[in-house]
């Protein structure tokens, strides 16, 4: 049984501490390392986009692999936690080691293959536990919805602040060169690296496990386990929501440096346009969090994804018919595009819901295996975003660190803006179709905490 005392604000504060963490080495990958490949590796997009892919394609046997690990991991600090303490040194490494070159042509590839792939484990390592943490730590409907709201402000304070300040670390430890140059893309993920490890015990030192699984829960068979996930329609509904999201937003936050170098032109607001969204996705939780419950997750995930894809579907049309040059008009649509992500701590709260929706349909609480499904939706969105908007800038006539055709140009604004809005509009087929609401959530925890009481009792 789990703790009925509601999550203090210094715990809050600590878990919200951990996507900073994670963001700090995983955003400035998701932000730069496309072009890393490409203007300073001199892979061809295919092939970049090629690593990414290969990359995720081993997240699908991986993720899964080790959220049924961790479930059934049986310690005195948890389930979870000891993983984030052994596992946060080894990302921060791999990390750093994502943006080394070695070598050249296949060499270098296949280095950047094996280093991308090594840093996407062990973020799967430490991240999924992390995440796992908010199914585990309380059972309040609140608090739940508060640990999502707070790690997604970790996740956009850290992105505004690396958005902010790589560009210019880039430059400064670039030696003066005009463009960004292997050494200074490693000096900025050493010093990210370091600033994260401190973090990652904080949460390790602050969030504890409170929600004890039955005693045979860890003796389940792994194959019942993915069964039992597989069968839960919530669950897949969110994988759904998660993985078109996720594509839109990771795939954007990996191709939009090429729009503001090739499109918009301005390198001195490269970290203002980045920076931005961010920054007003964070507002927008703060905004926003106190009325998840109240309006209800639904709705409000509708009106997030509504505004987000057409806020990006008016920087498309503004780009097409108007320019790059409005920037003042490009800034408030980015503005709005940042504000209307406020949705996406939402899906994150809901994961728990799925979770007591199948241990009170089949007794079995796959709290791993369950996280590690709606992460590799996170995962294969990034990855298909990323790559799929490489393969199209490729066909569109993208050709690295040379002025682009009129072609390129339009293909990098139709890939960045346009399809990228759609996505989040396709997120409302999905959301339709979640049957799960707050009284019938009420409901099932409910019936769990009365078998819980009757267990004790025997």
């Amino acid at each position: 049984m789990e703790s009925k005392k509601r999550l203090s604000k210094g715990t809050l504060f600590a878990y919200g501490c951990g996507d900073f963490a994670s963001n700090l080495c995983w955003t400035f990958i998701g932000s730069y390392l496309s072009v890393f490949y490409t203007d300073v590796v001199g892979m061809a997009p295919a092939a970049a986009s090629a690593i990414m892919l290969i990359a995720k394609i081993w997240d699908g046997v991986n993720d899964p692999m080790f959220g049924a690990i961790a479930e059934r991991t049986n310690t005195k600090k948890g389930r979870f936690r000891p993983y984030i303490f052994y596992g946060s040194p080894f990302l921060a490494l791999f990390a750093v080691l994502a943006f080394t070159t070695l070598g050249t042509g296949k060499t270098a590839i296949v280095w950047a293959a094996f280093t991308y792939i090594a840093c996407g484990m062990l973020y799967t390592v430490v991240n999924l536990s992390y995440g796992s943490l908010s199914t585990v730590m309380t059972t309040n409907p609140e608090d739940i919805a508060q640990l999502t709201s707070w790690r997604m402000m970790g996740t956009n304070i850290s992105s505004v602040f690396i958005n902010a300040v790589s560009a210019p670390l880039l430059l400064r430890f670039s030696d003066g060169s005009a463009t960004y140059t292997a050494a200074g893309y490693t000096k900025v993920a050493i010093i990210y690296s370091i600033c994260a490890l401190p973090l990652f015990y904080f949460v390790y030192a602050k969030c504890k496990e409170t929600i004890i699984p039955a005693a045979n829960a860890t003796r389940v068979p792994v194959s019942k386990s993915i069964k039992s996930v597989l069968s839960n329609k919530p669950l897949m509904l969110i994988f759904a929501i998660q993985f078109l999201a996720m594509t839109a937003f990771f795939g954007r936050m990996g191709v939009i440096v090429y729009y503001l170098i090739y499109n918009v032109q301005r390198f001195d607001l490269i970290s203002l346009f980045m920076s931005l969204p961010s920054l007003c996705t964070v507002i927008g939780i703060i905004v926003t969090k106190n009325y998840i419950i109240r309006v209800g997750k639904k709705k409000m995930c509708a009106i997030g994804y509504i505004g987000a894809g057409c806020s990006l579907i008016a920087i498309y049309i503004v780009g097409r018919t108007i320019g790059y040059t409005n920037i003042p008009v490009l800034l408030i649509l980015h503005a709005l595009y940042g504000f209307f992500c406020f949705s996406f701590p939402i899906p994150m709260a809901m994961i728990p819901e799925a979770i007591n929706y199948q241990e009170e349909k089949m007794g079995i609480r796959a709290d791993g295996t369950s996280y590690a499904t709606v992460s590799l939706s996170t995962k294969f969105g990034s990855a298909i975003g990323v790559s799929g908007a490489l393969l199209i800038m490729g066909a569109t006539g993208y050709i690295a660190n040379t002025e682009q055709s009129a072609s390129a140009l339009a293909g990098i604004n139709l890939t960045v803006n346009l399809v990228f809005g759609i996505l989040f509009l396709l997120c409302l087929l999905p959301l339709r179709l979640y049957p799960l609401n707050e009284e019938k959530n009420a409901a099932i925890r409910a019936k769990l905490d009365e078998r819980a009481k009757k267990t004790i009792n025997q």
